[in-house]
């Protein structure tokens, strides 16, 4: 992805730096499995809009949000918007390539965070064709929703925009392992996709964390299956193809220990460059 401008703050006001993890890295803590992510990817892939949430501070939404942007193909521009004083200095759309606005969090926390009218600018130029990936404090789906309805004024056709909501579960690990980087497990609580409903917003979970036996679900329904490969502009069976081909490749990286951000861009980037301009078969 290329930058339009540099980020302001990305990562938030925090005591420690942060530390960036690589969407294996993500994988192999157990936050989210690999063929959730391929899900992700192909959502990606088309510019999908997002917000990850989670109450408690430091529990990985900026994490999350930023390990999954390394899936948005090469040529996708990202605009980071610095808060209070944000003039939304963005280029035309091309409709080539995703633009993405990065939110680093939609709040009045802090003056680096976007909140009010803003917030509602954003969500103005999401209903033009621009792409929105941003965080919230917030344990579920309906309490974004409510927080961009009634705290914001964010009208539902707008909100309905954003393609998906992803709460986060943070908890303690029972028996954490020597070698983990903490003592907390992360893990994407559900995938929601919006749609207007009427005057109202319809909510479709279509992947799932099932906390008992520490499992996703992904796209477990034909009905969501239908509803995701329609969003995508591809069939039921392309989709699933694309899922395996993505599965594989991420379960592969895990696997083969590539983890660090810089090789697992540079081996998205691969597939990309795979996908547009196949090997020529001898």
């Amino acid at each position: 992805m290329r930058a339009l401008n540099q980020p302001v703050s990305w990562w938030g006001w925090h005591w420690e730096p942060p530390v960036p993890m690589s969407i294996t890295e993500l994988i192999k803590a157990g936050n989210l499995d690999a063929r959730l992510s391929a899900m992700l990817w192909i959502a990606m892939e088309r510019g999908a809009s997002l917000i990850v949430a989670a109450d408690p501070p430091s529990s990985g939404k900026t994490t999350t949000l930023t390990a999954l942007l390394s899936f948005t193909p090469p040529e996708t521009a990202v605009y980071f918007t610095r808060g209070m004083g944000e003039t939304f200095a963005l280029p035309p759309r091309s409709d080539s390539y995703p633009t993405y606005i990065l939110i680093n969090e939609m709040s009045d926390h802090i003056p680096v965070y976007t909140w009010d009218e803003n917030a509602r600018r954003a969500f103005e130029l999401l209903s033009t064709g621009y792409s929105l990936a941003t965080t919230m404090h917030d344990e579920t789906v309906e309490g974004v929703v409510r927080q961009l309805r009634e705290d914001l004024s964010v009208p539902a056709a707008q909100i309905a925009n954003v393609t998906f909501i992803m709460p986060l579960y943070l908890g303690r690990l029972s028996s954490p392992s020597a070698a983990a980087r903490t003592s907390f497990m992360r893990r994407i609580q559900e995938v929601a996709m919006l749609d207007l409903d009427g005057e109202d917003l319809s909510v479709n979970r279509i992947a799932t964390w099932d906390g008992n036996s520490d499992s996703f679900e992904v796209l477990p329904k034909a009905e969501d299956r239908e509803a995701f490969a329609t969003w995508a502009g591809i069939s039921v069976d392309e989709l699933n193809a694309e899922l395996e081909k993505r599965e594989a490749f991420l379960s592969t990286l895990v696997s083969t220990g590539v983890t660090a951000i810089p090789e697992v861009n540079a081996a998205i980037e691969s597939f990309y460059d795979e996908a547009i301009r196949p090997r020529p078969q001898v």
